[in-house]
């Protein structure tokens, strides 16, 4: 996965063409935009929840060793 700042505006084509609205000031949906990335948010926490779950289980196992 690289990193988000090393990519070209061009790369973004696509999501910028998905967030835009020609009459708001700032040029995008905001609130479109805004669910979008709180969305992405409470994946990766669900995500990282069931990867600390995991590891918290590996380790309760190998206390018992």
């Amino acid at each position: 996965m690289s990193n988000p700042l090393y990519k070209s505006k061009s790369e973004y084509q696509e999501t910028i063409e998905k967030i835009s609205l020609s009459n708001s000031p700032v040029g995008i949906d905001a609130q479109y935009t805004h669910a979008i990335i709180i969305e992405f948010l409470k994946q990766i926490s669900a995500r990282l929840e069931k990867l600390e779950e995991a590891m918290k289980m590996k380790e309760d196992k190998s206390d018992f060793k």
